[in-house]
């Protein structure tokens, strides 16, 4: 088929192309590439530019360390440019000087050697710096060295030695490099301790963000060209992005231009970061530097933006890059984006048809699919757009959908095509429903969770299988045992949510059965079915995908962890081939052990409320409505939890105060209550406060389980800030920024930590961006940046309590958005528990201790529990 004959089986859809600039910041150290300036800078200073064609002049006015650096970096250079009389001006000036040079004279000159094919030679010369170098520094530079040049192993590991860098050695940012190199290959797959050792490689790998003088890595496409896919397939793809580009930087010096390759394989990693749009950019830089490749690489790219813009609901856009594709020169290796395996022309035809469906409705769909035509002999690839055609007849013509789906079934049980059988009979489920038959539509869901293998197993799509339950039961009228069904449906979609729209393509989801229908249907079940605790677990987390799905950007640090791993699970096929042996190595079962270990240890569940000794309170929105939820432990167990609907959209509605009347009067031995803290639950507080004064309020966070030891705390601050300072002596421990911020480790478990120090005015416009800066004793400028605390606070670090002030965050506690993303960051890392003041009070010996004490915030403070009390 060609470019018109594609036209036509999408119906004539018309091209439409936008995209986003990727913005970026500049460096002041290494090689800069700022549009169509490019320059070498040594700590600031311009050593060199293009104008001058980076031609070779020697050193002047630099430390020997800054020196070895320009010798490095412009050795890199002529390295990738071939540029003999380059290295042999940079080898004669190492040769004349006197102190630490000789390690990057023969490291420039093995490289050159090795560039010329002389692989013997350049191992000679690695080996007899080795032999001879007494200084047991530089002897392990040049071993690490000769391990990334020489040595390829299993999973690309390698054997290196554990560095211990130092700022005042030269060959610093190579020692970094080493040292990040050997921790992230020390996981190896499935130990026990695991979570151990990614906050070690965190550790390791922060610097890099920080340090000025880490702002380049010279010679670090020699060191390791596959270091970014390391780092992202761990599950680090911040810091695989960050260094995929400080190497696409130099192709770009060096060569004009970005690769192809490049560019695809940047793409993948902000895939994976979900960072979109700068994804669809990369690509398109791809496509601008391609000009006369093969038309089937061309096709590679538009099938991955068709597919992108799709999983970004931009439907239109999508159809236009599809509109792009040569299916006359169709290729056996691309890959299909979604599910990662090679994708014939009628699978490409069958992802085409569902942004066509979403563009121009069904009719233009099914017209499409029906163009395509059979092979004398059927194989499986030739049936899923007959599939498709079923999930589009539905709605239209349940009967024939349901004949057709059939046969599918049929065929592909004789077949053992288990994906097609499993998808069909999922779909010919709902089908059922539709028809009316619902005990036929439960008895093809149950048969579905035994068709898959362990191969497929990742086809699976348990929350529609679940969701239908749920369906073909409440539309039968009759009261089914679709409560575990509810709650499984509903933790899968709590997990997936995100590639919702996946589900259509991936899984034949039937179009008519919407999430938002299933919500309807579950909580009506519920409701009717008294299941006040299924109500309560459905209601919390549709709360939370809410949430994350309000949330913009992605997260940081080893909170990016999980959120990777999902993105391996349904967006790998976006890889290049450079990828691929990465995918079974230890890399990847290392960031699969992690995320379970951290989504295990974050599992919430409604029932640690029967652990609470205090009367609870959840208020849930839910549309238009509240839902209250009372919890009274002075009841007995059946009639502990109550709920009530609350038609209205005001949190201080008259029925939700008298409840929580009601409920303070049941427990007057008890002058706490606690509230759980949502947007909804915050405005809550503020009218409870005004109205009943006598009670305490607190808040708990979340419901995971957990509980604190409640031993005495030591309160820490930063030593930095004036009014810190003045507080020494007064049961206050100060301490310098390094242990403040957690990059050092204190030897005290139980502490607490006293922010009272306002926000640079400068970093106010999103919450990540915040940052804490102030003169020391020594006039020295220190700053925490809030981005560093994601890096370095982790379970060795983090305090027992936090008590913070308005001046930390810039806004008061109604602005609770920017306090709940504080407060989300602290209790993650697992703090127990944090209390906020609008203003500090004058504090002396005794009131310092009483900031662990909850009645000190009764009046203007809030007080806020990780778990419920």
């Amino acid at each position: 088929m060609n470019r018109l004959s594609l036209s036509i089986f999408l119906y004539g859809i018309s091209f439409f192309f936008s995209g986003n600039l990727m913005s970026q910041s500049l460096r002041n150290h290494g090689w800069v590439v700022a549009g169509t300036t490019t320059k070498l800078l040594i700590q600031g200073k311009e050593i060199l530019n293009a104008r001058d064609e980076f031609r070779f002049k020697t050193p002047e006015g630099m430390s020997q360390i800054q020196e070895i650096d320009y010798y490095l970096m412009l050795g890199e250079y002529y390295l990738r440019k071939k540029d003999k009389v380059g290295i042999a001006n940079i080898l004669y000036d190492l040769r004349t000087k006197k102190g630490e040079y000789s390690f990057a004279d023969f490291l420039l000159t093995s490289l050159w050697k090795q560039s010329q094919g002389e692989e013997v030679q350049a191992i000679k010369v690695l080996d007899t710096y080795i032999q001879k170098e007494p200084n047991l520094y530089f002897r392990n530079l040049a071993k690490n060295m000769r391990t990334n040049l020489f040595q390829t192993g299993e999973d690309e590991k390698k054997s290196m030695i554990r560095m211990d860098c130092q700022k005042n050695k030269p060959y610093y940012s190579l020692c970094r490099v080493f040292r990040l190199q050997y921790y992230i290959d020390l996981p190896s797959g499935k130990e026990k301790d695991m979570h151990k050792h990614f906050v070690n490689i965190m550790r390791v790998s922060s610097p890099f963000f920080e340090d000025p003088n880490l702002e380049w890595i010279p010679l670090l496409d020699r060191v390791d060209e596959d270091l970014p896919a390391k780092l992202s397939f761990l599950g680090f793809v911040r810091e695989g992005i960050h260094f995929q580009k400080m190497m696409m930087d130099l192709e770009k010096i060096t060569d004009g231009s970005i690769s192809e390759n490049s560019n695809e394989r940047m793409a993948f990693f902000q895939i994976l970061l979900g960072d979109y749009p700068a994804a669809e950019e990369s690509l398109l830089n791809f496509l601008r530097s391609a000009k006369g490749k093969k038309t089937s690489i061309l096709n590679r790219v538009y099938v991955k933006l068709g597919a992108l813009a799709y999983f970004q609901k931009d439907y239109k856009k999508s159809l236009d890059y599809y509109l792009k594709l040569d299916l006359n020169n169709w290729s056996a290796d691309i890959h299909h984006p979604f599910l990662n395996e090679p994708m014939s022309i009628t699978g490409v035809k069958d992802l085409i048809s569902v942004s066509l469906y979403k563009v121009s409705g069904s009719e233009a769909a099914l017209k499409a699919l029906q163009k395509i035509k059979d092979p004398e002999k059927l194989n499986e690839a030739d049936i899923w757009p007959k599939l498709r055609i079923s999930q589009m007849l539905m709605d239209q013509n349940p009967e024939l959908s349901s004949r057709m789906t059939d046969e599918i079934i049929y065929m592909a049980q004789e077949k053992k095509w288990r994906r097609l059988e499993y998808a069909a009979t999922i779909l010919q489920g709902y089908n059922q429903i539709y028809r009316k038959e619902f005990r036929k539509s439960t008895i093809e869901l149950t048969k579905s969770r035994g068709i898959l293998d362990e191969e497929n197993a990742f086809y699976a799509a348990e929350f529609l299988r679940n969701f239908g339950f749920v369906f073909a039961h409440t539309a039968s009228g009759k009261k089914g045992p679709v409560n575990g069904n509810i709650r499984d449906g509903v933790s899968d979609y709590l997990q997936n949510n995100l590639y919702e729209d996946l589900y259509y393509i991936r899984n034949y989801r039937p179009l008519a059965f919407s999430t938002d229908l299933f919500f309807e249907y579950a909580l009506s079940h519920l409701r009717d079915d008294g299941d006040v605790w299924g109500l309560l677990d459905s209601l919390y987390k549709y709360n939370a995908v809410k949430w994350t799905r309000s949330l913009k950007g992605s997260p940081h640090s080893l909170f990016q962890i999980q959120f990777v791993d999902k993105q391996f699970q349904y967006l790998s096929g976006f890889s290049t081939t450079r990828e691929s042996k990465f995918f079974d190595s230890t890399y990847a079962d290392s960031r699969e052990t992690e995320s379970q270990f951290q989504r295990k240890n974050e599992e919430e569940s409604v029932r640690n409320l029967e652990s609470a000794k205090l009367p609870t309170i959840l208020l849930l929105p839910y549309k238009e409505d509240f839902y209250l939820f009372t919890f009274n432990p002075k009841e007995s167990k059946r009639n502990q939890l109550s709920w009530k609907v609350i038609h209205s959209q005001r949190p201080d509605n008259s029925d939700i105060i008298d409840s929580v009347r009601d409920l303070i009067n049941t427990n007057k031995d008890n002058d706490t209550i606690q509230i759980y803290l949502n947007e909804s639950g915050a405005s809550l507080m503020r009218s409870l406060k005004k109205e009943m004064r006598e009670i305490q309020i607190v808040f708990f966070f979340s419901l995971l389980p957990g509980s604190d030891p409640h031993k005495p705390l030591g309160v820490f601050s930063w030593k930095c800030p004036q009014n810190m300072r003045s507080l020494e002596g007064r049961g206050m421990n100060l301490v310098d920024t390094a242990y403040f911020e957690g990059s050092r480790i204190l030897k005290e478990k139980e502490r607490l930590h006293l922010w009272d120090f306002p926000a640079n005015t400068s970093s106010m416009n999103q919450v990540t961006n915040l940052s804490w800066s102030c003169k020391s004793d020594s006039g020295n400028i220190e700053e925490i940046p809030f981005l560093k605390l994601f890096r370095r606070i982790d379970y060795r670090t983090v305090p027992r309590m936090v008590v913070y002030t308005e001046r930390v965050i810039g806004k008061s506690w109604s602005d609770y958005s920017w306090h709940y993303q504080w407060l989300h960051f602290w209790f993650r890392s697992g703090t127990k528990k944090i209390g906020y003041m609008p203003t500090l009070p004058v504090l002396d010996s005794g009131s310092v201790s009483g900031l662990a004490d909850p009645s000190k915030y009764r009046e203007e403070g809030v007080w806020i529990q990780a778990t419920v009390q």
